[in-house]
């Protein structure tokens, strides 16, 4: 089954949207991401970051299991009450480079009420330190261990931004093992080629609040390391049609005011050339993972689509 539900041409974003969407461009964000010099001299030279404490409500909502897989932070939330059987590993963005924030949180509480499901959430090393090889050896480990306790269909790999495109990252290096397919890919604005050289991604970039390529670009040169930066676990729009038709079903939740959304059409066009199913909702005028404030009316018609498919 393939599906692209794209809004009515009339729609427009919504008056929250809007208000955020402005706010955003008062911020520093996407100056930032434009000027390589203050990128390289705030992450080459830093202290690793830590990431966000979790909320008092997830700790009032679930159990909460802080282990180590590997030697890297993972938890693992699952709900008191209301349970399902389904089991989300959840891939946090920031263009690889920034620690998990306060509104992946938010994130992860609203899937955790929107499915009952319990959610993994692990804590993989961030570039420019570490590189994406380590990461896909612990994100292969933490998979084994969900198996241990949930069937692979009922297993969601889920993320936002670059968190979106390590979940498809996995799913591809996944098979490359020979491990059993999980059954749904959960894609929020999801940071699909690391190149940055789509030519359709100008449009979207005069409408983002937030982001630039010039930053993710290098963010992404020091994922890869030494590696071609269009591998297919760095960039999944470069993934042949054989390893994407291995993919499980995709759901992808993406807004127009983002330069991924670019990238996020040219991977839906590859999955439907390979018969492949594919969801595709675009919310007009909705900026980079909206999705992480929850409150606002299209984040929640996304996680009330997330309730369905989940």
């Amino acid at each position: 089954m393939t599906a692209t539900l794209r809004p009515a041409a009339e729609r427009r974003a919504s008056i929250p949207m809007r208000f955020v969407s402005a706010a955003l461009r008062l911020t520093p964000t996407k100056r930032h991401y434009t000027s390589l010099e203050w990128m390289r001299s705030q992450y080459l030279q830093r202290v690793y970051p830590t990431p966000a404490a979790l909320t008092r409500v997830l700790r009032r909502r679930c159990t909460v299991e802080d282990y180590e897989v590997d030697g890297v932070r993972t938890l693992t939330l699952r709900p008191r009450s209301g349970a399902s059987t389904r089991h989300i590993i959840y891939t946090h963005g920031g263009t690889y480079i920034n620690e998990l924030v306060s509104p992946h949180w938010w994130i992860i509480a609203a899937l955790i009420k929107a499915t009952g499901a319990t959610v993994t959430v692990p804590l993989y090393r961030l570039a420019p330190e570490h590189t994406f090889r380590e990461a896909y050896d612990y994100l292969a480990s933490v998979y084994q261990l969900v198996l241990r306790t949930t069937r692979a269909d009922d297993v969601v790999l889920a993320g936002d931004s670059a968190g979106g495109g390590l979940a498809v990252g996995q799913a591809l290096h996944l098979a490359g093992l020979g491990l059993p397919r999980p059954g749904r890919l959960i894609l929020f604005s999801p940071w699909l080629d690391i190149t940055g050289t789509n030519p359709n991604i100008p449009q979207y970039d005069r409408a983002d609040p937030m982001l630039a390529v010039p930053g993710a670009v290098e963010a992404g040169k020091w994922w890869a390391g030494r590696e071609d930066p269009q591998h297919q676990l760095l960039s999944p729009v470069f993934a042949t049609p054989a390893a994407l038709a291995k993919l499980p079903p995709v759901s992808i939740y993406q807004g127009s005011a983002d330069i991924c959304m670019a990238d996020a059409i040219a991977f839906e066009k590859l999955l439907l050339d390979v018969g492949h199913g594919v969801e595709f909702h675009q919310y007009p005028g909705a900026f980079h993972v909206f999705v992480g404030l929850p409150w606002l009316p299209e984040s929640r018609a996304v996680f009330k689509n997330v309730r369905r498919v989940a």
